[in-house]
Protein backbone atom coordinates (compact mmCIF):
# COMPACT_ATOMS: atom_id res chain seq x y z
CA UNK A 1 0.00 0.00 0.00
CA UNK A 2 1.67 3.35 -1.04
CA UNK A 3 2.36 5.35 2.23
CA UNK A 4 -0.03 8.32 1.39
CA UNK A 5 -2.71 5.99 1.62
CA UNK A 6 -1.52 4.17 5.00
CA UNK A 7 -1.03 7.81 6.48
CA UNK A 8 -4.37 8.95 5.26
CA UNK A 9 -5.56 5.59 6.52
CA UNK A 10 -3.98 6.11 10.32
CA UNK A 11 -5.42 9.36 10.20
CA UNK A 12 -9.08 8.37 9.22
CA UNK A 13 -8.88 5.50 12.21
CA UNK A 14 -7.90 7.82 14.93
CA UNK A 15 -10.43 10.34 13.78
CA UNK A 16 -12.95 7.31 14.28
CA UNK A 17 -11.36 5.79 17.60
CA UNK A 18 -11.40 9.38 18.92
CA UNK A 19 -15.30 10.11 18.14
CA UNK A 20 -16.05 7.18 20.45
CA UNK A 21 -13.14 7.68 23.11
CA UNK A 22 -14.36 11.47 23.83
CA UNK A 23 -17.14 10.42 24.89
CA UNK A 24 -15.15 8.66 27.91
CA UNK A 25 -12.33 10.73 28.58
CA UNK A 26 -12.51 12.45 31.62
CA UNK A 27 -12.03 16.63 31.28
CA UNK A 28 -8.96 18.38 32.84
CA UNK A 29 -8.95 19.43 36.48
CA UNK A 30 -7.57 23.27 36.41
CA UNK A 31 -7.68 23.24 40.14
CA UNK A 32 -4.72 20.69 39.88
CA UNK A 33 -2.00 23.56 39.17
CA UNK A 34 0.33 25.35 39.96
CA UNK A 35 2.04 22.73 41.94
CA UNK A 36 4.58 23.59 44.13
CA UNK A 37 7.78 21.79 42.79
CA UNK A 38 8.55 19.85 46.67
CA UNK A 39 5.73 17.87 45.80
CA UNK A 40 6.59 16.07 42.49
CA UNK A 41 9.17 13.83 42.02
CA UNK A 42 9.22 12.50 38.48
CA UNK A 43 7.69 13.92 35.45
CA UNK A 44 7.52 12.34 31.80
CA UNK A 45 7.77 14.06 28.70
CA UNK A 46 6.32 12.60 25.69
CA UNK A 47 8.51 12.93 22.64
CA UNK A 48 7.69 10.00 20.39
CA UNK A 49 7.89 12.14 16.93
CA UNK A 50 10.64 13.70 14.86
CA UNK A 51 13.80 15.17 15.29
CA UNK A 52 13.06 18.56 15.45
CA UNK A 53 10.13 18.35 18.03
CA UNK A 54 12.95 16.63 20.42
CA UNK A 55 15.96 19.42 19.47
CA UNK A 56 13.04 22.19 20.44
CA UNK A 57 12.10 20.63 23.56
CA UNK A 58 15.31 20.46 25.45
CA UNK A 59 15.76 23.74 26.50
CA UNK A 60 12.50 22.54 28.52
CA UNK A 61 14.39 19.82 29.85
CA UNK A 62 17.13 21.94 30.72
CA UNK A 63 15.37 24.48 32.58
CA UNK A 64 13.21 21.78 34.61
CA UNK A 65 15.98 20.33 35.97
CA UNK A 66 18.57 23.22 36.48
CA UNK A 67 15.65 24.44 38.91
CA UNK A 68 14.42 21.48 40.88
CA UNK A 69 17.39 18.90 40.51
CA UNK A 70 15.27 16.40 42.31
CA UNK A 71 12.93 15.75 39.82
CA UNK A 72 13.29 12.40 37.93
CA UNK A 73 13.07 13.18 34.25
CA UNK A 74 11.94 10.61 31.78
CA UNK A 75 11.60 11.32 28.01
CA UNK A 76 9.51 9.10 26.00
CA UNK A 77 11.42 9.15 22.43
CA UNK A 78 11.46 7.69 19.01
CA UNK A 79 14.48 5.73 17.18
CA UNK A 80 14.38 8.79 15.14
CA UNK A 81 15.13 10.92 17.72
CA UNK A 82 16.48 9.59 21.13
CA UNK A 83 20.10 10.01 19.49
CA UNK A 84 19.40 14.03 20.65
CA UNK A 85 19.20 13.00 24.56
CA UNK A 86 21.03 9.51 24.72
CA UNK A 87 24.24 10.75 26.18
CA UNK A 88 22.43 14.10 27.90
CA UNK A 89 23.12 14.06 31.88
CA UNK A 90 19.80 16.12 32.77
CA UNK A 91 17.82 13.03 31.34
CA UNK A 92 17.42 10.72 34.23
CA UNK A 93 16.16 8.18 31.50
CA UNK A 94 14.72 7.18 28.27
CA UNK A 95 11.19 5.09 27.09
CA UNK A 96 11.67 4.09 23.49
CA UNK A 97 8.66 4.32 21.60
CA UNK A 98 8.77 2.20 18.44
CA UNK A 99 5.16 1.84 16.60
CA UNK A 100 5.32 -1.85 17.34
CA UNK A 101 2.73 -2.31 19.47
CA UNK A 102 3.67 -5.30 21.45
CA UNK A 103 6.60 -3.40 22.10
CA UNK A 104 5.35 -0.39 22.98
CA UNK A 105 2.00 -1.84 24.93
CA UNK A 106 5.14 -3.46 27.33
CA UNK A 107 6.81 0.07 27.50
CA UNK A 108 3.80 1.91 28.25
CA UNK A 109 2.35 -0.62 30.61
CA UNK A 110 5.93 0.11 33.03
CA UNK A 111 5.73 3.79 32.40
CA UNK A 112 1.98 3.60 34.20
CA UNK A 113 3.48 1.29 36.81
CA UNK A 114 6.19 4.15 37.57
CA UNK A 115 3.13 6.72 38.91
CA UNK A 116 4.66 10.10 36.88
CA UNK A 117 3.62 13.12 39.18
CA UNK A 118 3.20 14.67 35.65
CA UNK A 119 3.01 13.90 32.27
CA UNK A 120 4.18 16.17 29.94
CA UNK A 121 2.72 16.30 26.22
CA UNK A 122 4.07 19.11 24.09
CA UNK A 123 3.09 18.14 20.52
CA UNK A 124 1.67 21.22 19.33
CA UNK A 125 -1.18 19.28 17.56
CA UNK A 126 -4.24 17.02 18.76
CA UNK A 127 -2.37 14.42 18.39
CA UNK A 128 -4.88 11.63 19.44
CA UNK A 129 -1.41 9.41 20.40
CA UNK A 130 -0.14 12.13 22.49
CA UNK A 131 -3.55 12.71 23.86
CA UNK A 132 -3.86 8.49 24.68
CA UNK A 133 -0.51 8.08 26.13
CA UNK A 134 -1.08 11.07 28.38
CA UNK A 135 -4.37 9.30 30.04
CA UNK A 136 -3.06 5.65 29.77
CA UNK A 137 0.19 6.19 31.49
CA UNK A 138 -0.50 9.47 33.88
CA UNK A 139 -3.30 7.66 35.13
CA UNK A 140 -3.57 9.95 38.75
CA UNK A 141 -1.09 12.28 37.03
CA UNK A 142 -1.60 16.07 36.24
CA UNK A 143 -1.87 15.93 32.94
CA UNK A 144 -0.06 19.02 30.62
CA UNK A 145 0.11 19.94 27.34
CA UNK A 146 1.61 22.77 25.19
CA UNK A 147 -0.95 23.99 22.63
CA UNK A 148 -3.87 21.53 21.64
CA UNK A 149 -7.09 22.98 19.83
CA UNK A 150 -10.00 20.28 19.93
CA UNK A 151 -7.68 18.12 22.90
CA UNK A 152 -7.68 21.32 25.32
CA UNK A 153 -10.58 20.04 27.34
CA UNK A 154 -8.89 17.31 27.63
CA UNK A 155 -5.83 18.26 29.86
CA UNK A 156 -5.75 19.71 33.25
CA UNK A 157 -3.35 22.29 31.99
CA UNK A 158 -2.60 23.27 28.18
CA UNK A 159 -2.64 26.42 25.96
CA UNK A 160 -5.36 27.05 23.20
CA UNK A 161 -3.47 25.70 19.56
CA UNK A 162 -3.40 29.23 17.27
CA UNK A 163 -3.81 28.04 13.91
CA UNK A 164 -2.46 31.59 12.38
CA UNK A 165 -0.79 31.79 15.28
CA UNK A 166 3.17 33.30 15.39
CA UNK A 167 4.48 31.12 18.64
CA UNK A 168 7.62 29.27 17.93
CA UNK A 169 8.23 25.34 18.83
CA UNK A 170 11.15 26.09 21.66
CA UNK A 171 8.48 29.01 23.66
CA UNK A 172 5.91 26.23 22.97
CA UNK A 173 8.32 23.34 24.71
CA UNK A 174 8.60 25.65 27.87
CA UNK A 175 4.95 26.38 28.71
CA UNK A 176 5.37 23.20 31.47
CA UNK A 177 6.91 25.78 33.31
CA UNK A 178 3.62 27.15 33.83
CA UNK A 179 2.74 23.88 35.88
CA UNK A 180 5.03 25.20 38.56
CA UNK A 181 3.74 28.73 38.74
CA UNK A 182 6.86 29.52 37.13
CA UNK A 183 6.46 31.96 33.58
CA UNK A 184 8.16 30.79 30.58
CA UNK A 185 8.93 34.68 29.32
CA UNK A 186 11.34 34.84 32.35
CA UNK A 187 13.35 31.94 31.24
CA UNK A 188 17.04 31.66 29.43
CA UNK A 189 15.53 29.27 26.50
CA UNK A 190 19.02 29.47 25.54
CA UNK A 191 19.68 25.82 26.50
CA UNK A 192 21.51 23.72 23.67
CA UNK A 193 21.61 19.89 23.08
CA UNK A 194 24.32 18.36 25.30
CA UNK A 195 27.60 17.39 23.13
CA UNK A 196 29.17 14.24 24.27
CA UNK A 197 33.37 14.82 24.87
CA UNK A 198 34.46 12.54 22.08
CA UNK A 199 32.14 14.59 19.97
CA UNK A 200 34.14 17.86 20.74
CA UNK A 201 37.45 16.24 20.57
CA UNK A 202 36.69 15.27 17.10
CA UNK A 203 35.58 18.49 16.14
CA UNK A 204 39.04 19.79 17.61
CA UNK A 205 40.89 17.66 16.33
CA UNK A 206 39.53 18.66 12.61
CA UNK A 207 39.79 22.68 13.12
CA UNK A 208 43.49 22.24 14.36
CA UNK A 209 43.96 20.64 11.11
CA UNK A 210 42.80 23.48 8.89
CA UNK A 211 44.96 25.67 7.55
CA UNK A 212 43.19 28.35 9.57
CA UNK A 213 41.24 27.32 12.14
CA UNK A 214 40.78 30.54 13.66
CA UNK A 215 38.87 31.97 10.81
CA UNK A 216 35.54 33.13 10.75
CA UNK A 217 33.72 30.02 9.42
CA UNK A 218 30.59 30.32 7.38
CA UNK A 219 28.49 27.01 7.64
CA UNK A 220 26.56 25.92 4.55
CA UNK A 221 24.25 22.81 4.86
CA UNK A 222 23.06 21.45 1.41
CA UNK A 223 21.46 18.02 2.95
CA UNK A 224 18.17 18.55 3.97
CA UNK A 225 16.46 14.95 3.31
CA UNK A 226 14.61 15.57 -0.25
CA UNK A 227 15.06 18.02 -3.11
CA UNK A 228 12.68 19.73 -2.31
CA UNK A 229 13.61 20.90 1.06
CA UNK A 230 17.29 22.25 -0.61
CA UNK A 231 18.57 24.39 -3.25
CA UNK A 232 20.41 23.29 -6.89
CA UNK A 233 24.31 23.09 -5.91
CA UNK A 234 24.16 26.47 -8.79
CA UNK A 235 22.44 28.42 -6.29
CA UNK A 236 24.25 27.55 -2.92
CA UNK A 237 27.57 28.15 -5.13
CA UNK A 238 26.10 31.45 -6.38
CA UNK A 239 25.87 32.03 -2.88
CA UNK A 240 29.00 31.02 -1.64
CA UNK A 241 30.85 33.14 -4.58
CA UNK A 242 28.79 35.88 -3.48
CA UNK A 243 29.69 35.93 0.49
CA UNK A 244 33.20 35.42 -0.04
CA UNK A 245 32.81 38.73 -3.03
CA UNK A 246 32.25 40.77 -0.41
CA UNK A 247 33.82 38.90 3.30
CA UNK A 248 37.03 38.27 1.53
CA UNK A 249 38.16 37.12 5.14
CA UNK A 250 35.58 34.66 5.64
CA UNK A 251 35.89 30.75 4.94
CA UNK A 252 33.36 28.19 4.49
CA UNK A 253 32.70 24.87 5.48
CA UNK A 254 30.04 22.69 3.18
CA UNK A 255 27.73 20.35 5.63
CA UNK A 256 26.15 17.53 3.70
CA UNK A 257 25.15 14.11 4.87
CA UNK A 258 27.68 11.18 3.86
CA UNK A 259 24.91 9.98 0.96
CA UNK A 260 25.47 13.74 -0.41
CA UNK A 261 29.15 13.67 0.04
CA UNK A 262 29.51 13.59 -4.09
CA UNK A 263 27.33 16.36 -3.90
CA UNK A 264 29.55 18.41 -1.42
CA UNK A 265 32.41 17.56 -3.62
CA UNK A 266 30.96 18.98 -6.80
CA UNK A 267 29.49 22.40 -4.96
CA UNK A 268 33.38 22.56 -3.65
CA UNK A 269 34.70 22.63 -7.63
CA UNK A 270 32.19 25.12 -8.03
CA UNK A 271 33.00 28.23 -5.50
CA UNK A 272 36.23 30.38 -5.81
CA UNK A 273 36.88 30.85 -2.19
CA UNK A 274 38.42 28.82 0.63
CA UNK A 275 36.19 26.09 1.40
CA UNK A 276 35.91 22.77 2.52
CA UNK A 277 33.73 19.48 3.65
CA UNK A 278 32.94 18.60 6.97
CA UNK A 279 34.75 14.89 7.87
CA UNK A 280 33.25 11.94 6.81
CA UNK A 281 30.99 9.98 9.04
CA UNK A 282 30.35 12.52 11.24
CA UNK A 283 27.72 11.03 13.87
CA UNK A 284 24.73 13.57 14.71
CA UNK A 285 26.13 15.08 18.07
CA UNK A 286 29.92 14.96 16.21
CA UNK A 287 28.35 17.33 13.51
CA UNK A 288 26.65 19.43 16.20
CA UNK A 289 30.09 19.75 18.02
CA UNK A 290 31.42 20.84 14.22
CA UNK A 291 28.68 23.40 13.89
CA UNK A 292 29.27 24.73 17.42
CA UNK A 293 32.54 26.62 16.12
CA UNK A 294 31.01 28.04 12.64
CA UNK A 295 30.73 31.76 13.21
CA UNK A 296 27.51 32.23 10.95
CA UNK A 297 25.10 29.59 9.59
CA UNK A 298 23.43 28.60 6.16
CA UNK A 299 20.65 26.15 5.80
CA UNK A 300 17.31 24.99 4.63
CA UNK A 301 15.14 24.09 7.66
CA UNK A 302 16.20 21.16 9.04
CA UNK A 303 17.98 20.23 13.08
CA UNK A 304 20.94 21.65 12.29
CA UNK A 305 18.66 25.29 12.00
CA UNK A 306 17.46 24.55 15.32
CA UNK A 307 20.68 23.49 16.92
CA UNK A 308 22.23 26.71 16.00
CA UNK A 309 19.40 28.74 16.94
CA UNK A 310 19.93 27.10 20.14
CA UNK A 311 24.06 27.76 20.25
CA UNK A 312 23.14 31.37 19.46
CA UNK A 313 24.97 30.92 15.54
CA UNK A 314 23.89 33.54 13.74
CA UNK A 315 22.08 31.68 11.02
CA UNK A 316 20.07 31.95 7.79
CA UNK A 317 17.29 30.00 7.46
CA UNK A 318 15.98 28.46 4.06
CA UNK A 319 12.08 28.04 4.37
CA UNK A 320 8.96 26.83 2.11
CA UNK A 321 5.59 28.95 2.17
CA UNK A 322 3.48 27.21 4.47
CA UNK A 323 3.49 29.77 6.97
CA UNK A 324 2.26 27.84 10.03
CA UNK A 325 5.35 25.64 9.81
CA UNK A 326 7.64 28.48 9.31
CA UNK A 327 6.57 30.46 12.43
CA UNK A 328 6.89 27.04 14.48
CA UNK A 329 10.62 26.65 13.12
CA UNK A 330 11.59 30.18 12.11
CA UNK A 331 15.56 31.63 13.40
CA UNK A 332 14.73 31.37 16.95
CA UNK A 333 14.83 35.04 18.23
CA UNK A 334 16.31 36.62 15.41
CA UNK A 335 15.00 39.69 13.81
CA UNK A 336 16.78 38.58 10.34
CA UNK A 337 17.52 35.54 8.82
CA UNK A 338 14.43 34.00 6.90
CA UNK A 339 13.98 33.39 3.49
CA UNK A 340 11.06 32.02 3.09
CA UNK A 341 9.51 30.61 -0.55
CA UNK A 342 6.83 31.11 -2.32
CA UNK A 343 5.71 27.40 -2.71
CA UNK A 344 4.48 25.49 -0.12
CA UNK A 345 5.65 22.14 -1.34
CA UNK A 346 10.00 23.32 -1.99
CA UNK A 347 12.65 25.80 -2.06
CA UNK A 348 12.87 25.98 -5.84
CA UNK A 349 11.93 29.18 -6.28
CA UNK A 350 14.41 31.26 -3.45
CA UNK A 351 17.07 32.77 -5.39
CA UNK A 352 20.76 33.32 -4.25
CA UNK A 353 20.12 37.09 -4.10
CA UNK A 354 17.22 36.55 -1.36
CA UNK A 355 19.78 34.72 0.71
CA UNK A 356 23.02 37.16 0.30
CA UNK A 357 20.67 40.03 1.34
CA UNK A 358 19.34 38.11 4.90
CA UNK A 359 23.29 37.19 5.13
CA UNK A 360 24.29 40.96 4.88
CA UNK A 361 21.30 41.67 7.53
CA UNK A 362 22.66 38.95 10.15
CA UNK A 363 26.57 39.94 9.58
CA UNK A 364 25.52 44.26 10.25
CA UNK A 365 23.51 43.16 13.46
CA UNK A 366 26.86 40.88 14.54
CA UNK A 367 28.65 43.74 13.52
CA UNK A 368 26.42 46.02 15.48
CA UNK A 369 26.31 43.39 18.67
CA UNK A 370 29.43 41.83 18.58
CA UNK A 371 32.15 43.60 16.77
CA UNK A 372 35.38 41.86 17.64
CA UNK A 373 33.54 38.78 16.21
CA UNK A 374 33.60 39.89 12.79
CA UNK A 375 37.28 40.20 11.05
CA UNK A 376 37.80 43.09 8.44
CA UNK A 377 37.00 42.27 5.10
Amino acid sequence: MPPVVVKKTEHLFKRILFLFLRLILKSGDRSLWPVSPEKVKSILILRPDKLGDMIATVPAIHALKQRFPHIKIVVMASPRNKEIIESDPQVDAIALYTKNFLFDLGVIARLRREKFDIVYDPICHDSITGLLLTKIIGRNSIKAASRKLKFHRFYDYCELYQPDGEDHNIDNGLLVLNVFGIDPAGVDPFLPIFIPPESIKKAEAFFRALPSENSFWVGVNISAGSFTRTLPLEKYAAIINGIAGEYRAFKFLIFCTMDERERGISLLGSVKAAACLVPENLSLLDAVAVLGRVSAFISPDTSLVHIAGLMKIPLVGLYSGHMRNFHFWRPYRQKHGAVVAGNVDNLHDIEPEQVLREFDLVITELKQTHPEAVPLS
